[in-house]
């Protein structure tokens, strides 16, 4: 209380010691310096606080009716992400919560902080991770790589704490640079080295994004070749035009079958296959048929599941045949109990899911597929194979045979081939409305009958009726 302990400006003024500075800092060792102000002692003055504050907490605890929130190991936080956490929100809600208001606090501290981009990845950006895990179900063996990525890639367009930090300092940097201060120019000429290098290449913060997400592309491409074909086929094959229609069907979905999409983009559902890798199966065969338990087979290849697969397709196949009912002057046949059959027309020989024949005197030729990713283009093909014949049969009896290659795959993604179902939507004078709802519900249709397969494997199958969403 009167100032007289041995710190060593106190020591170096009684003659006793020869220099007064601090031996971590060289800053003047008064007592303000050692008990709360140096630097290098920033671990101890935590220490002290983190003391009194868990002796608090441990007060606090007895009080009844009341939520204890304590920044300390083995009480819960009462951080920011925390609270999103702690809400009983979607999780389509909890991200945009994250996006556009946790990473906006941020900014400020990842434009004055002096902390390394390194600190950021390894102290934040982990601690966010855990909690996309959590409000997604991604096991620790999912990669997240997938839902870093914009929506028109399948992904949630999540921007990592350590990207935020990057484009702070991106800015910083270029308000240092392009200043009408000449003494402000000086200084970003003389920090242009070091760690300052990575963020002086970029011009613009939607730059750093990019350059991210071209790595998380790259890195799905190249290296997680499991749980990225799914991007790799999607990228290919399907018609990205409507990527944006598969997107706000995805935002749309329950909780449960939201993430169940979530995972099935990056091949960690647990199938059994997943279980055994994990050691949490003894066997990584299907139940039925002894075959390799994977995500493709137990959604759309176990030869004993095919009445569950024909109940998906026939789903998305009767919302389309409601749909076209409304085709004035045209006759519908449907490969569905109720409708006219397709084999009046064609025969037994060839019969393709649905044809409609207009007053003009053209036939459309509509075939449904609804597989696995991985055989998007596959089918497309196949299909194209198949029906040649038949197409060059009826081109006899009609004025114009339209062949229309409908393949989906289980998510509900359209392969570039559908671009001629949305020219035969426009024939029929379906308003842009009308053909996105359309497109909307048979996508919805496809992941939740996908979701309900893949609920019911390893059960026995109830025949439930067609899904109509």
């Amino acid at each position: 209380m009167n100032n007289t302990l041995p710190t060593r400006k106190n020591l170096s003024r009684w003659g006793i010691s020869s220099s007064s500075d601090c031996s971590f800092c060289l800053h003047p060792e008064s007592l303000l310096h050692v008990v709360p102000g140096c630097q290098h002692y920033l671990e101890r003055f935590t220490w002290r606080h983190d003391c009194i504050l868990k002796f608090l907490a441990k007060t606090f605890q007895s009080l009844n009716e009341c939520k204890l929130l304590v920044d300390l190991p083995g009480f819960e936080s009462p951080s920011i992400i925390t609270d999103i956490d702690t809400k009983p929100l979607h999780p389509k809600n909890k991200i945009l919560l994250y996006s556009r208001y946790l990473l906006s606090k941020l900014s400020w501290h990842f434009t004055v902080s002096s902390v390394s981009k390194t600190w950021v990845t390894e102290n934040i950006d982990s601690k966010v991770n855990s909690y996309i895990r959590k409000w997604h179900d991604i096991p620790i063996s999912g990669t997240l790589s997938t839902v870093f990525l914009t929506r028109n890639k399948f992904g949630l367009s999540i921007c990592p704490p350590s990207v935020k930090f990057i484009q702070c300092q991106t800015v910083l940097r270029k308000a240092l640079k392009t200043s009408p201060n000449e003494a402000i120019n000086d200084l970003w000429k003389a920090t242009s080295n070091s760690k300052n290098i990575q963020y002086d290449v970029y011009n613009f913060t939607m730059q750093v994004l990019k350059d991210i997400r071209s790595g998380q592309e790259d890195k799905l491409h190249t290296q997680l070749t499991c749980q990225g074909s799914f991007f790799t086929n999607i990228t290919k094959f399907s018609l990205s035009q409507l990527t944006k229609i598969w997107s706000a069907c995805h935002s749309n979905l329950r909780k449960n079958i939201f993430n169940f999409t979530v995972r099935y983009i990056n091949n960690s559902l647990p199938t059994r296959q997943k279980l055994a890798r994990w050691g949490l199966s003894p066997t990584s065969d299907c139940s039925r048929c002894l075959a390799p338990e994977t995500l493709l087979h137990a959604v759309s290849g176990c030869q004993s599941y095919l009445e569950r697969f024909t109940w998906k397709h026939d789903s998305v196949l009767n919302f389309l045949a409601t749909s076209l009912q409304t085709v004035s002057g045209s006759h519908l046949y449907v490969d569905l109990p109720a409708y006219k059959s397709p084999s009046i027309i064609t025969g037994d020989t060839y019969r393709p899911d649905l044809l409609l024949s207009t007053s003009t005197g053209t036939l459309y030729i509509v075939e449904l597929t609804v597989g696995f990713e991985s055989n998007l283009q596959k089918n497309v093909e196949r299909k194209n194979s198949k029906y040649k014949e038949l197409i060059r049969g009826q081109n006899e009896h009609f004025n114009s045979v339209k062949f229309v290659n409908l393949s989906i795959s289980s998510l509900g993604v359209f392969s570039k081939e559908c671009s001629t179902f949305i020219e035969m939507l426009n024939d029929f004078g379906f308003q842009k409305k009308h053909q996105n709802y359309c497109l909307g519900r048979m996508t919805t249709i496809a992941i939740r009958t996908t979701y309900y397969i893949f609920c019911c494997r390893n059960k026995e199958w109830m025949n439930p009726e067609l899904l109509s969403v």
